[in-house]
C-alpha cells in the first residue's frame, strides 16, 4: 500500500512541501480534533480518498450528509491544478472507486436494515461468541430504551445473556429479533424462575412486551428495510453489486433515522459485525476503513450507549485485525478518554474553548513532550484548513499542515440530494478503444434494487424457520439454563444462510411509485390537481390517490370543502399548515438520561414497603411542542459613559420565544429548565432564552411526533405581534414556529397501566409545567 499524501508542511523550506502518511500508520488510527469550520471533515475525506485510491475499502458513518458527497465525482482539472492537487489523481479516483449510499430504515438511498440478533456466530471462537452473545444482549436491551448503566438495564442484559447462551448451547439461538421475542413471550414459570436470580420477573415480563412492541409501525423499518447489515456487502467482497477492480466505498447516512438511540443501536450493530468480521478475516495489512465524522456522542466519557462497548473493543484490537480507524470530533471532552488513548496520529485543528483544550494536552504531551507549550498556544490561531498533525510512526516533529484539495465535491446533501444521487449516479466506463459508444452501465438504485430481489428470491427458497424450530414450540423446564460447558462450534453443520436476506419489503407497483413521484412535487394536491399533471380523468386520479392512501405512501385531510393529498414520503405536513421543514431544538436529553430521571420523580407511596405501592416508569415517549419564535429590533439606552461619546441607544436585532396560545414568554436557564414569564424584563433583548445556548436543526416535520393541537389553537400573527409591542418598546418583525423537545413519562403502580404523567424537557431534563 503506498504512502497516503494529505496535504503540505506549510512552514517547510524553501516552500510548501508534500506531506505523507506511511499506510501502517492507519493501523494505529487516526483522529481529527477541532471546532466546527476547522476543516477536520475534509482532512478525513483527504484520507479517505488516498485510502480508496489504495485499494483499501472504506465504511463511513455519516450523521449529517456531509460524506455522502464522497461518491460525487471533482469534474474540473484546472481548479484542482491550481489547488497543487494533479488532476489525474481525480479521473483515477473515478475509475477505481464504487461508492453506494446507504440509508437505515429508509429507501431514499439504497436501505438498509440491522437485526440485533441476526450474527452468525459459527466460525467464531468460544471467546468471542461470548462477546458477540453479551454484545448481542445489551443492544436488545438499549433498543428497549433502559439505561444499561442502571439496575434494570444490566439485570436485563445478564438474563438475555444467558437465555442466549443457553439457547446457542442447544444449537437453537434465534434467527432474528421476531424469533428470540416469540421465545421470550413463551417462556413459562420455570424458565423465569432460572432468570430471577438476575432480573425480577416482572421487570421481563415488560421487556417482553416492550420487545413485541419495536416490531410494530415504522420502527420495525429498522429491522427488516432493505438488504440487511453485513460486511462483506459494506466491503464490496464477493456479492453481486461487486465491481470487480473498483474498490467500494460505502457510505451510512444516518439521519434517516429519528432518534439517537436507534443511530447508536444501528452503529453499536455495525461495530459488532464488524468485529466478527475481521476475527474472521485477520491480516496484517490495511484491509478496511472505519471512519465515523462525529464520534462523540458515540462514545462519551460517563454515559453508557449501546455502541460505546463494542467500539472501545474495536479500537483496542482492529489494528492486530488489519482494520483502521478514522475519528473526527468537535467536541474533544465528550469522548472518552480511554478510547481517545488507542489513537496514534492526531491533527488537531482549531479549539478556543478550555475544556476541549485541557482535554487534548494530555496526549499532546505524550506525543510531543519537547513542543507541547508551542502546540497548546497555536490552536486558537489556526485557520480552517490547517491542522498541527502529531505521529510519531511518521514525523519526529508537531507538522504544520495544510490540507490538501479534494478529489471529490464537498458538500451537504439531504435526503432528496441523496435520492437523486443514488437515482442517478452511474459508474464510469471507459468508452471502448475503437471508438464505438460503451453500453450504459446501470444505475446505483437499479444495481441493488436487482441485488434485493435476487436475495429476496434466494430467502423464499429457504425452508421455513418454524419447521426447523417445530420441537422448540413448548419452553421446557431449562429453557433458559446455560449448558455446562462455554459454547464452542456446533457439532452439526448448519444450513448454509445467505448473505443479506432480509428484504420483506414486497416488489414496487409501478403505478404507485409514479403516482408517489408525481404528489411529491407539491406540498398536496386536490383530485383536480393531480387529474391536471397526470392526464387522468378527475375519477381515475381520485381513486389512483386513493390507492396511495391505502398503501400508505399518501394521506388526506379536509382544506374547507375539498379534500387535499400529500405524500408520506415527501416528510410534510401540509394537513398542519407546514409545508417546508421546521426548525427544532435539538435534543440534549436521550432515553437513558431519562429513565436516571424518573427515578428521582417517581411517587413513593408505601410504607418502608409494608403498605400501599411504589410507582414504576411504565414507558415514555418524545413529543414536540411548538413555541412562537417572533424577531424584532429594540432601541436600548446605553450606559451613562458610553452616551458620552456616542449615540444614546444601541439597536438591537434578536428573537424571543412565546407560548403558542397564551403568548407568554419563554425563558430558559441551563440549569433549571423553562419557565414561563408574562414580561420578565424591561427589554426583550435581554432575555435569557434558547439563543446561543441550544442549537436548532432544520427538519421535515412529518419526521417529528407533534402535539397538534398546539398547531390548531395557536394564536394568529398579528395577535402576537400586538401582544408583543403591548409589553416592550420595540418592533415586531416576522413569526416563525420552533419546536421544543419534551419526554411524557408514564407512571403507574406495579402490574397497573400508567396512571400518572410527568412532562419534562428534553434540553435540561426539568420538569415542563405547561
Amino acid at each position: 500500500m503506498p504512502e497516503l499524501f494529505i496535504g503540505f508542511d506549510r512552514l517547510a523550506q524553501p516552500g510548501p512541501a508534500p506531506v505523507h502518511l506511511k499506510s501502517h500508520t492507519l493501523l494505529r488510527h487516526v483522529m481529527a480534533l477541532g471546532s466546527s469550520g476547522s476543516g477536520k471533515t475534509v482532512f478525513c475525506k483527504a484520507v479517505t480518498e488516498e485510502v480508496l485510491r489504495a485499494g483499501v475499502p472504506a465504511i463511513c458513518i455519516d450523521p449529517q450528509g456531509d460524506l455522502c458527497s464522497l461518491a460525487l465525482h471533482l469534474d474540473d482539472p484546472a481548479w484542482l491544478a491550481n489547488k497543487g492537487v494533479d488532476p489525474e489523481f481525480a479521473r483515477l479516483l473515478q475509475r477505481e472507486i464504487d461508492p453506494v449510499i446507504f440509508t437505515p430504515a429508509s429507501r431514499k438511498g439504497i436501505a438498509i436494515s440491522a437485526d440485533p440478533v441476526s450474527a452468525d456466530l459459527d466460525d467464531l471462537e468460544a471467546r468471542d461468541r461470548v462477546y458477540a452473545i453479551t454484545g448481542i444482549a445489551t443492544m436488545i436491551v438499549s433498543l428497549l430504551g433502559y439505561d444499561l448503566d442502571s439496575d434494570d438495564g444490566a439485570g436485563l442484559v445478564a438474563a438475555f445473556d444467558k437465555a442466549l447462551t443457553g439457547l446457542a448451547g442447544r444449537e437453537k439461538f434465534p434467527r432474528d429479533l421476531g424469533e428470540f421475542t416469540q421465545w421470550l413471550a413463551r417462556l413459562d414459570d420455570a424458565g423465569k424462575k432460572e432468570l430471577a436470580s438476575l432480573v425480577d420477573p416482572r421487570k421481563l415480563d415488560q421487556a417482553a412486551q416492550k420487545l413485541a412492541r419495536l416490531d410494530v409501525g415504522a420502527r420495525r423499518l429498522l429491522f427488516h428495510e432493505g438488504l440487511s447489515l453485513d460486511i462483506d456487502l459494506l466491503l464490496g467482497n464477493g456479492d453481486r453489486s461487486a465491481n470487480e477492480g473498483r474498490t467500494r466505498l460505502s457510505v451510512i447516512y444516518l439521519n434517516s433515522l429519528h432518534t439517537q438511540e436507534d443511530k447508536e443501536f444501528f452503529v453499536a450493530a455495525l461495530t459488532e459485525r464488524l468485529y466478527s468480521w475481521m476475527l474472521r478475516n485477520p491480516s496484517s495489512e490495511p484491509q478496511a476503513l472505519f471512519y465515523i465524522d462525529e464520534v462523540a456522542p458515540f462514545i462519551p466519557p460517563v454515559r453508557k450507549p449501546a455502541c460505546k462497548p463494542a467500539l472501545s473493543l474495536l479500537f483496542k484490537q482492529a489494528r492486530k485485525y488489519g482494520v483502521c480507524c478514522l475519528m473526527a470530533t468537535q467536541n474533544p471532552a465528550d469522548v472518552d478518554y480511554k478510547a481517545m488513548a488507542q489513537f496514534g496520529t492526531w491533527a488537531l485543528g482549531r479549539m478556543t474553548t478550555r475544556q476541549d483544550m485541557a482535554k487534548v494536552q494530555p496526549t499532546v504531551k505524550s506525543l510531543d513532550p519537547v513542543h507541547v507549550d508551542a502546540v497548546m498556544q497555536e490552536l486558537p490561531a489556526l485557520k480552517p484548513g490547517q491542522f498541527l498533525l502529531i505521529s510519531p510512526d511518521n514525523f519526529d516533529r508537531t507538522v504544520r499542515l495544510q490540507t490538501r484539495w479534494l478529489l471529490t465535491k464537498h458538500e451537504t446533501l439531504d435526503e432528496d440530494k441523496i435520492e437523486h444521487t443514488v437515482d442517478s449516479l452511474r459508474l464510469y466506463v471507459e468508452p471502448p478503444a475503437d471508438g464505438g459508444e460503451a453500453p450504459e452501465p446501470p444505475t446505483m438504485r437499479e444495481r441493488f434494487d436487482a441485488l434485493e430481489a435476487e436475495l429476496k428470491q434466494q430467502a423464499q427458497q429457504m425452508p421455513d424457520a418454524d419447521e426447523d424450530n417445530a420441537d422448540d414450540a413448548e419452553v421446557s423446564d431449562d429453557a433458559a439454563q446455560e449448558p455446562e460447558s462455554t459454547p464452542t462450534k456446533a457439532a452439526q453443520p448448519k444450513p448454509d444462510k445467505p448473505v443479506s436476506v432480509l428484504v420483506a419489503s414486497p416488489p414496487p407497483d409501478p403505478e404507485v411509485e409514479e403516482s408517489d413521484k408525481v404528489l411529491c412535487k407539491a406540498a398536496s394536491m386536490a383530485a383536480k390537481d393531480f387529474a391536471t399533471r397526470t392526464g387522468l380523468g378527475e375519477g381515475a386520479a381520485r381513486a389512483r390517490l386513493r390507492r396511495l392512501v391505502s398503501a400508505g405512501r399518501a394521506r388526506e385531510y379536509k382544506d374547507g370543502r375539498v379534500v387535499r393529498y400529500y405524500s408520506v414520503a415527501g416528510g410534510m405536513r401540509p394537513d398542519l399548515g407546514l409545508e417546508r421543514k421546521v426548525s427544532a431544538l435539538i435534543c440534549k436529553v436521550s432515553g437513558n438520561d431519562v429513565e436516571r430521571k424518573a427515578r428521582e420523580l417517581r411517587g413513593r407511596s408505601s410504607f418502608f414497603g409494608l403498605l400501599g405501592e411504589d410507582e414504576d416508569l411504565q414507558s415514555f415517549d418524545i413529543e414536540y411542542r411548538l413555541v412562537l419564535q417572533l424577531g424584532f429590533t429594540e432601541k436600548v439606552t446605553r450606559a451613562f459613559f458610553k452616551r458620552l461619546f456616542g449615540s444614546s441607544h444601541d439597536e438591537m436585532v434578536d428573537y424571543i420565544y412565546l407560548h403558542p396560545y397564551s403568548l407568554r414568554i419563554v425563558v430558559y436557564d441551563p440549569g433549571k429548565g423553562i419557565s414561563l414569564h408574562d414580561k420578565p424584563g424591561d427589554y426583550a433583548s435581554r432575555i435569557i432564552d434558547f439563543d446561543g445556548m441550544t442549537q436548532l436543526e432544520e427538519i421535515e416535520p412529518a419526521r417529528l411526533k407533534l402535539r397538534e393541537s398546539d398547531l390548531k389553537t395557536r394564536k394568529s400573527d398579528d395577535v402576537v405581534k400586538q401582544s408583543f409591542k403591548q409589553r416592550f418598546n420595540a418592533s415586531p418583525k416576522s413569526v416563525k414556529p420552533v419546536f421544543l423537545p419534551v419526554w411524557n413519562l408514564h407512571f403507574g403502580s406495579r402490574g397497573r397501566s400508567a396512571e400518572r404523567m410527568v412532562c419534562i424537557d428534553a434540553l435540561t431534563g426539568n420538569p415542563l409545567e405547561w
